[in-house]
C-alpha cells in the first residue's frame, strides 16, 4: 500500500481530513504543520502546495490539495465506506453536488468564513461588525432554508454516512463558536454527529497540542 501523509492541523480543513481518515480506519503520518506560523511558507512544503494552504494530502507519488478535493479522492480509493444505492444514482449525484456547493458557498465561504476574517482574524483582515451580523444572518436563513431537508434523518445524504456529513457537522461547530442560530433538526443533527467515535478522535487529534491554540472554527 502507498505511503499516505497529511500535512495540517488545527483548522476545519484539516479537521475534515483528519476526521475521514479516521472513519476510514487509515494508517497515515501526519506533518502537524500550522497556518499563520510560517510553517506553510517552508520551501520543502511550497514544492508540495505553493498555495501555502493546509492540508494537503501526499498518496505515493501523487499530492491532492483543497480538503473537499482530499476527502473525495480517499472515499474512491479506499471502500470501507460503502456507498449505497441512492448515492451511486444519477439523483444522488446530482443531490450530492446541490449539497455539496450548498455548503461550500453559502455557508462557508460568503457566510461563515467572513465572519472568521472579520472578528476571529481582524488584525489580518480588518474589523466590519456590519459584515460579520449581516453574514451570521444570512448563514442563519440559508440553513433554515433546507430544515425541511434534514428532519427525521439520521445522514444528510442516503443511508450511510459519506463526507457530506463530515461538512455539514464542521459547519455547525463553527456556527455554534459565532452564537448563530440554527433549526432544532440541524441540533439534534449535531448531537448525534459529535458522538462519533472517530469525529471525538479526530478533533483531540487535530486541534490538540497547537503551537497557536485556536477555537475550532
Amino acid at each position: 500500500m502507498k505511503p499516505l501523509t497529511v500535512w495540517g492541523v488545527g483548522t476545519t480543513r484539516t479537521m475534515r481530513v483528519h476526521w475521514l481518515m479516521f472513519e476510514l480506519g487509515l494508517d497515515y503520518e501526519t506533518q502537524r504543520i500550522e497556518s499563520r506560523t510560517g510553517e506553510t511558507q517552508d520551501p520543502a512544503y511550497l514544492k508540495i502546495n505553493p498555495k501555502q494552504k493546509i492540508p494537503s494530502l501526499v498518496d505515493g507519488d501523487l499530492v491532492v490539495t483543497e480538503s473537499t478535493a482530499i476527502m473525495r479522492h480517499l472515499r474512491r480509493c479506499y471502500d470501507t465506506l460503502k456507498y449505497d444505492e441512492y448515492q451511486q444514482s444519477v439523483e444522488g449525484q446530482a443531490a450530492y453536488d446541490e449539497w455539496l456547493s450548498f455548503m461550500l458557498m453559502e455557508l462557508d465561504a460568503t457566510s461563515l468564513y467572513v465572519v472568521r476574517r472579520h472578528r476571529d482574524l481582524h488584525q489580518i483582515y480588518g474589523k466590519a461588525d456590519n459584515a460579520v451580523s449581516s453574514s451570521i444572518a444570512y448563514f442563519e436563513k440559508m440553513i433554515t432554508s433546507v430544515e425541511d431537508r434534514i428532519k427525521g434523518r439520521q445522514f444528510l445524504w442516503g443511508s450511510r454516512f459519506s463526507e457530506l456529513d463530515i461538512h455539514l457537522t464542521i459547519l455547525l461547530d463553527w456556527a455554534s463558536a459565532v452564537d448563530a442560530k440554527v433549526p432544532e433538526a440541524f441540533v439534534a443533527y449535531h448531537s448525534e454527529m459529535t458522538q462519533r467515535g472517530a469525529y471525538l478522535a479526530a478533533r483531540k487529534f487535530n486541534y490538540g497540542e497547537l503551537q497557536l491554540p485556536t477555537i475550532p472554527v
